[in-house]
């Protein structure tokens, strides 16, 4: 008797937690990704404007588990994404000169004007065809960080504040903890959206910041496609130059997912 009872409670506790949780279905993220920030999975291309070079995004983030309550909703996450610096030698002749690599897994929270994020992720960044700026040799670069973000959203804002802290990295001379904070202006229209970003870090004692600006066709948080400007200054957003100061625009399309 005792042991169909057991049964029963273990039975009731599988119904309402399939209730609540469940294989994600649609394509939209938990946790949008920041559009001014260069460590953020996406898909697309930007031309620099100060040298015969392009900087290609090829990676997803993917919601796969979802826990939803009546206001909030919780998401168990993967990402893989990498983007890379291609040199331009002629017609459709590219070398991919180096690749920054990254893979790992999300949590995420979402509620109605507040969303959060808590990656793990590993990274390793490679010189592929060329040596480029480089005046030694390619070296190892990987490693392991996580970082945390607090996003809040208003209908024609988001602000959000976060830090990475880096627990394995080769080599050991690369800084260990940043500071970001950041903002996104939205204004919204039938079928397209302006948008106007901006990411700073803080990166030892050093001020890094990239801004954002375009249009995207299709709705602000489904998919579409952001055609954008950018300038960017810091430390180089390549791991095998990661100790080198940077300035430089592009113009670049991404597809939104």
């Amino acid at each position: 008797m005792q042991g169909i009872f057991n049964a029963f409670l273990i039975l009731i506790f599988v119904s309402v937690l399939n209730s609540q949780v469940k294989i994600v279905e649609s394509n939209g993220l938990n946790f949008e990704i920041l559009r001014a920030s260069y460590y953020e999975p996406k898909l697309g291309i930007m031309k620099y404007f100060n040298r015969n070079s392009l900087k290609v995004d090829i990676g997803n983030s993917l919601d796969l588990i979802e826990f939803k309550k009546e206001n909030f909703t919780l998401t168990v996450g993967v990402d893989f994404f990498a983007y890379t610096l291609v040199n331009n030698h002629g017609f459709l002749i590219l070398r991919v000169e180096a690749v920054d690599g990254f893979f790992g897994g999300n949590l995420s929270f979402r509620s109605e004007s507040f969303s959060s994020r808590f990656r793990v992720l590993h990274r390793s960044a490679h010189i592929v065809d060329e040596y480029g700026e480089l005046e030694h040799k390619p070296f190892p670069f990987t490693g392991e960080f996580f970082d945390l973000i607090f996003v809040f959203t208003k209908k024609f804002y988001k602000l959000y504040s976060g830090f990475s802290q880096v627990f394995r990295i080769k080599p050991s001379s690369v800084d260990k903890f940043y500071f970001q904070t950041g903002f996104e202006l939205f204004k919204e229209f039938k079928i397209s959206n302006l948008i106007f970003a901006c990411d700073v870090k803080f990166i030892d004692r050093i001020l890094g910041f990239n801004t954002v600006a375009g249009f995207k066709i299709g709705r602000l948080s489904s998919r579409g496609i952001f055609v954008y400007v950018n300038f960017y200054s810091g430390f180089d957003i390549y791991g095998q130059y990661f100790n080198l100061k940077k300035e430089f625009g592009g113009l670049g399309c991404s597809l939104e997912f």
